[in-house]
């Protein structure tokens, strides 16, 4: 079977290691993937190590007739058997090239975003035409649902985001403790992702600001804007916590970095479809600190796996950071579940068996 994974962006996120990962995959597994993006040296870059052909087109809308031309000289030349989109723009044209093309290739879809759907003639055409919608949530697919589309409900599947065991480098020479200068003794609490608003990292250095007399360092691994970057590093000197909270920047081992900390916090106050970070700590079997307002209650047990707490409120969030900070049987228990919760429910081969049954199937 060859499968199409066609994905208009621009920059590289969560759902472009989606992507990756599955493709990853279904080469080992003798599937056939061509990749077709939007224009963006970046996607190049980071799709290079695959090794597949990557087609880059415009992409900018669901009905330009470019776009729509090629896909469907690309399906018929390759023989796709499977159309695999990521945003609903790139499903018009998926769609549109099928119904030029020679063959009949299934159309998948899937919704990373928490969003109610659109319902107007358009959108009702594309749900109609669509073989499958698979959301990465439950949550996900209630919201869409919420608006109460015309959508056959056999079309419609949730299969949980799922990342492969991330194995870190075996180069490296210096610890981040021993980078950072961090006592053996210290705990070290770790934040990886993108540095932005609605990522929750103000409140996160204002829960550290309430935890001055604890024993940790807050290591916050990630790049935003300078901007944006600049406020938070004058929120850390106005509160006084130079020496507690150290910026890495961009960290390209962040394997690594989550098995020497000794927790994890995913403050996010946006609504995450699923939050793989919270997942790469468990995996790592970590205890982890995330918010209550996305996904994550589907997969974290608060109190058995992990801690949630309400978005935006640094004291509740203070108040667990320091349970754990003080008590690192309990951030063992937690992280021993966690790990076993990954394994044995979130486990990216339990995903990727789902993903390939849906393109199998033709119902």
């Amino acid at each position: 079977m060859i499968v199409l994974q066609l994905f208009a962006s621009a920059g590289w996120g969560g759902g472009e290691q989606y992507v990756y990962d599955l493709t990853e995959r279904l080469l080992k597994e003798g599937y056939g993937v061509r990749l077709l993006s939007r224009e963006s040296g970046i996607i190049r870059r980071k799709t290079a190590a695959l090794g597949v052909p990557l087609v880059q087109l415009p992409l900018r809308s669901r009905f330009g007739p470019c776009s729509v031309l090629k896909v469907k000289r690309l399906i018929d030349s390759e023989g796709v058997g499977v159309v695999h989109t990521h945003q609903f723009k790139d499903t018009f044209i998926a769609l549109f090239a099928r119904a030029l093309s020679r063959r009949r290739p299934k159309v998948v879809f899937t919704r990373h975003l928490v969003r109610p759907a659109k319902t107007n003639f358009l959108y009702s055409y594309l749900y109609r035409r669509t073989d499958r919608i698979v959301f990465v949530s439950h949550l996900a697919k209630d919201v869409f649902l919420s608006a109460a589309p015309k959508i056959d409900a056999r079309k419609v599947a949730v299969v949980h985001n799922a990342i492969p065991v991330a194995v870190p480098h075996r180069t490296r020479d210096v610890s981040f403790r021993e980078r950072y200068g961090i006592a053996s003794g210290t705990a070290v609490i770790a934040y990886a992702g993108r540095l932005h608003p609605e990522k929750g990292v103000e409140v996160l250095l204002d829960a550290a600001a309430l935890l001055k007399e604890e024993d940790f360092v807050l290591l916050v691994a990630g790049c935003g804007t300078p901007l944006y970057e600049r406020e938070l590093r004058d929120r850390v000197r106005a509160a006084g916590l130079e020496g507690k909270v150290v910026f890495t920047g961009f960290v390209d081992d962040v394997p690594s970095l989550i098995r020497e900390a000794d927790l994890g916090v995913v403050p996010t106050v946006a609504r995450e479809a699923f939050g793989l970070t919270v997942l790469e700590f468990m995996q790592a079997g970590k205890a982890v600190i995330t918010t209550d307002n996305g996904a994550q209650p589907e997969f974290v047990d608060s109190g058995v796996n992990g801690i949630l707490v309400p978005p935006a409120d640094p004291q509740t969030l203070a108040d667990a950071m320091r349970r754990l900070v003080e008590e690192p049987a309990l951030r063992e228990r937690l992280g021993e579940a966690a790990r076993k919760k990954a394994e044995e429910d979130l486990s990216y081969e339990a995903f990727f068996r789902k993903i390939t049954a849906i393109y199998r199937d033709r119902e």
